[in-house]
């Protein structure tokens, strides 16, 4: 019976998300001065977005519907993806690649890759601290979520919006360290479903997947909302309280404690 209970909880799961990418890939202009990853300027997709696309799909996926379950591999990817983040933010800050420049965003990619992988087998060590990631990448979404309502943020000052984004990733960490269990489980998925929706976003071309860089005052990054990036931002909940009530289903044996490393 548990078996069949899980197989039909995994379908609808999958029939929502399917409902979800379809409801938010349709063609629509999206504007960036350079720097755009997933599209050419003729709107196609490029070798960078389609990369990106795909990690970023499989990677927030896990995140949002598995993490706790598997929490050695959560750390594991919490930790590449904040140095996988940190990494590539640094290289478009310093200098953001033109449409035309597909080799230099291929680099990007690979470089921050590399790095990523090499910060989430250290953090395999430092449990704490990647649990504090884990709670840090989901104040970090919520953030980014809540920025997202309006064009170019909520809050339009850099300072404010660093300040109230510095907030939501301290409270995530304070909560996953303190809480544990619940808060862990919320913020993979909170962060799970921000990922998943970016990489969706590389092919259903919406805006949304300009949200981070804009707020972060990345160079060629311009974040406008319209009707289709506010369906992503509903889609986005929807998928992170599903990811939320799945990671409770599959751990509704409570730990006493995390699991060791």
């Amino acid at each position: 019976m548990r078996g069949a209970a899980a197989r039909r909880m995994w379908c609808a799961v999958l029939g929502a998300l399917l409902c979800m990418l379809g409801a938010a890939a349709n063609d629509t202009k999206v504007t960036t001065s350079d720097g755009g990853l997933a599209l050419a300027n003729n709107g196609a997709l490029v070798a960078s977005g389609i990369v990106a696309g795909v990690v970023l799909i499989v990677v927030g996926f896990f995140f949002n519907y598995f993490g706790y379950r598997l929490l050695k591999l959560l750390i594991f990817l919490a930790g590449f993806s904040a140095v996988f983040g940190l990494v590539l933010y640094a290289e478009y800050k310093i200098r953001a690649p033109l449409d035309t420049e597909h080799a230099r965003q291929l680099w990007y990619l690979g470089i921050a890759a590399a790095l990523g992988a090499l910060g989430g087998a250290c953090v395999l060590f430092a449990y704490k601290v990647g649990v504090a990631l884990v709670g840090a990448l989901g104040g970090f979404a919520l953030a980014t979520w809540i920025l997202a309502m309006q064009t170019n943020g909520v809050i339009h000052s850099d300072v404010g919006r660093a300040l109230f984004i510095a907030a939501l990733v301290v409270a995530g960490i304070v909560a996953a360290l303190f809480i544990q269990r619940p808060a862990v489980i919320v913020a993979s998925a909170v962060w799970g479903s921000y990922v998943l929706f970016v990489g969706i976003d590389c092919f259903a071309r919406t805006g949304f997947q300009y949200t981070a860089l804009a707020f972060l005052s990345t160079p060629g990054a311009v974040y406008e909302t319209t009707p289709k990036v506010y369906a992503m931002i509903a889609c986005m909940a929807l998928s992170a309280l599903l990811g939320i009530f799945a990671q409770f289903r599959l751990t509704r044996k409570p730990k006493a404690s995390f699991i060791p490393l």
